[in-house]
């Protein structure tokens, strides 16, 4: 971490908003049960040594805090203040916040975006922090604590004996805050209510904590992104300091996403898209708050990440071991070396089998002194980077067996310092440790992670961050604009909206898109000499620019192998073509006829929240039938491709599906980076690429590209947050 002095935010305010040495709570009255008088209660229980004023136009005191009819009256400039009014009159509030001179606002009241008339007051608030220098937390929100800093600019009672540590939590849904603060896993640096984050939005709050000194994690609960390039930007910098990112993100679904956008207006964006952001950013996603809250729980606790991802588990019991393996998912299991596995031979009886994950057998269960042996193989072995022990302890767990897993669990911190490999331990029940149990580990960094799902998902974070950590930044060149700028001008001056075929070719040739050899003809005599050029057979398409799909118009005949074929192919083509439009379409192009290979479509559209989208699949015909295909953020690497293939059939069929020689899996993963670039030089001119098919061709004869379009992307404008 760089020192205070050396940090540089994105809202420079935020450090006063977050750290405020006064402030004043406007709306502060004397009546029980009000937003005003509950911060101040909750000020005065975490001892805030700052100056504290109330602002109501009654300007009678509250207990010892001195209350002024306006903010104008206030005799000090507080640095933050608490706006506890309602929406209506919260604009006029916040300027005379900005004319006193403070660095920021917490606006707690709702009525802003996600109301149909509560618009132009998030404008108004937006404005008036743009003109003042200001950060705004909220609208409708619940604040900031931080039980380290003597924080509270909160109503709610998080709850009791809440601790410092260090995860910082960032929820966009209050109830959020409130399930984390209250879960006992955790200790925070900071607990933000965002709300509508009107102002001051994800990016900024992220930016601010990757750079908080007593900060390890961040916890973030999303309902819609805003800035996705900054928040890439801030989880990159959390990388470099050492702060991990964990994000549950709601609205994955059509009616998830309804139900967020009638809380916060938040623009939930395509959920796909977001899971490929989060691989491209390094952020972890979880599903649920039991998974939030174990990643939370083990990254905050490990002292060092491991230096891979490769995994060893090992426990006592056979039945919970399969459930582990069953559980493991995209968990990398470690391979033991033959010198551990000899050792562990050696530690264990002659009944066991040595394997990962590894059962024990119960009958280490008295016996710490070999158990310590058989972590401590494990630990020792190079291709471990991680040791995961399944053990658990629940609650009510009976005083013999609680006392044996302590001695069993107190071998651990030694192996961990002697072997320097990190150590989670899993329980498989997700109800909490027996207190001994727990006890063993007190002082060590070695986490206890609680459920068999959210704890693999734990580990899966532990593991996901370390390796992110160690990957380059990829390429981020400036675009050459020379191709933007030649298919912007193609498509304004094409009547149909879609680059044509000579503009497309040269791109083609530029970025290294293989092309079968084509031709255009705008009769059929010269239709029939194109053929002949390029050698028999011939495929024919329409080069109408207002068909999408040349098929479902009759605009493609294939298979031509003689004059008079292509003859009767054109007079049909453009005949079929001319009834769908209702208008001649004479032009056609004639490429020679590509067979074989396993047909695949790669392409680029424009997400409203996460920009340029990359998308893989089974092409052809069948492309609209495959719900899910695989997408990425560019730019990708060639690891990225082979893992996008993998998450769809192209996998199989690359591999040769039922007796047919394997493709040319490398061409394509080559021509999916080619198009990931060309999608990076043309992202001002806001287009959709689409290649489909291409043709890939048996190993070692690359790929064809049947057929390349470039479109005007659709894409509904972002709504303000």
């Amino acid at each position: 971490m760089t020192g205070d002095q050396d940090r540089t935010y994105r809202q420079p305010a935020l450090h006063d908003l977050l750290n405020p040495k006064s402030i004043v709570i406007v709306g502060l009255s004397a009546r029980a049960g009000s937003t005003g008088r509950r911060i101040l209660e909750n000020l005065r229980r975490s001892d805030f040594v700052g100056a504290v004023y109330g602002v109501h136009p009654s300007g009678r005191n509250v207990e010892s805090v001195a209350v002024y009819p306006s903010l104008a009256d206030v005799p000090d400039t507080p640095a933050v203040a608490l706006i506890c009014t309602p929406g209506d009159t919260v604009p006029g509030l916040v300027e005379q916040a900005g004319e006193k001179g403070c660095r920021g606002v917490v606006v707690y009241a709702s009525g802003f975006e996600e109301t149909s008339d509560g618009a132009a007051r998030a404008d108004r608030l937006r404005e008036l922090a743009g003109r003042y220098g200001m950060s705004v937390v909220g609208p409708n929100c619940l604040g900031v604590f931080n039980p380290g800093r003597e924080l509270w600019l909160a109503g709610t009672d998080f709850g009791a004996d809440l601790r410092p540590g260090p995860v910082a939590v960032v929820s966009q849904s209050g109830s959020g805050c409130i399930l984390l603060a209250g879960s006992g896993r955790l200790g925070f640096s900071y607990v933000i209510s965002s709300g509508n984050e009107t102002v001051t939005g994800l990016a900024d709050y992220l930016d601010y904590l990757v750079q908080d000194s007593s900060t390890r994690a961040v916890g973030l609960v999303i309902e819609g992104l805003r800035d996705a390039d900054a928040v890439r930007d801030a989880v990159r910098k959390g990388h470099e300091n050492g702060v991990a990112v964990v994000a549950l993100k709601v609205g994955r679904t059509e009616l998830g996403a309804r139900n967020v956008a009638s809380h916060t207006g938040a623009i939930a964006g395509d959920a796909r898209a977001y899971e490929a952001f989060c691989r491209r950013a390094g952020i972890v996603p979880v599903t649920d708050f039991d998974e939030l809250t174990e990643a939370l729980a083990a990254l905050s606790t490990l002292r060092d990440l491991p230096s891979g991802d490769r995994v060893a588990f090992v426990g006592l019991s056979g039945g919970e071991i399969g459930l582990v393996a069953d559980a493991a998912g995209a968990v990398r299991l470690a391979d033991l070396s033959p010198g551990t596995r000899d050792e562990i031979a050696r530690i264990l009886p002659d009944f066991a089998t040595v394997a990962n994950p590894l059962d024990g057998t119960g009958q280490l269960v008295g016996d710490p002194e070999r158990f310590g042996r058989l972590a401590a193989a494990l630990a020792d072995d190079p291709g471990v980077d991680l040791l995961t022990v399944v053990l658990d302890a629940p609650p009510a767990l009976g005083g013999r067996l609680a006392t044996s897993y302590t001695r069993l669990l107190a071998t651990l911190p030694g192996v961990r310092e002697r072997s320097g490999t990190p150590i989670m331990v899993l329980s498989n029940y997700g109800g909490g440790l027996h207190p001994f149990a727990a006890g063993a580990l007190a002082g060590s960094d070695i986490p206890v992670v609680h459920g068999t799902r959210a704890g693999m998902a734990a580990i899966t974070a532990v593991t996901s961050v370390a390796t992110h950590a160690h990957v380059p930044r990829e390429d981020e060149s400036r675009p050459d604009v020379t191709s933007a700028q030649s298919v912007r001008r193609a498509l304004d001056e094409a009547p149909a909206g879609q680059v044509p075929h000579d503009v497309l070719a040269e791109l083609a040739e530029e970025y290294g898109l293989p092309l079968p050899r084509r031709a255009a003809a705008a009769s059929a005599a010269r239709a029939v000499a194109a053929a002949e050029s390029i050698g028999f057979p011939v495929v024919l398409k329409t080069a109408s620019p207002r068909v999408v799909h040349k098929s479902d118009v009759g605009g493609v005949a294939v298979g031509l192998s003689t004059p008079s074929q292509v003859r009767d192919a054109y007079t049909a083509v453009t005949a079929s073509v001319e009834r769908h439009l209702g208008e001649p379409s004479p032009r056609v192009v004639v490429e020679e006829m590509v067979t074989g290979g396993v047909e695949a479509f790669v392409g680029c559209g424009l997400d409203p929240v996460f920009g340029q989208v990359l998308a893989l699949g089974v092409g052809g015909t069948l492309v609209e039938l495959q719900p899910d295909p695989a997408l990425a953020l560019p730019p990708v690497s060639p690891d990225d491709v082979r893992t996008l293939v993998d998450a769809t059939p192209l996998a199989r069929l690359f591999a040769g599906y039922r007796g047919s020689p394997p493709a040319d899996a490398d061409a394509f993963a080559d021509l999916v980076q080619r198009v990931a670039r060309l999608a990076a030089d043309l992202r001002e001119a806001a287009v959709e690429i689409d290649l489909n098919p291409v043709a890939v061709l048996p190993r070692g004869q690359g790929v064809r590209v049947l057929d390349l379009r470039i479109v005007p992307a659709d894409v509904p404008e972002p709504q303000k947050r």
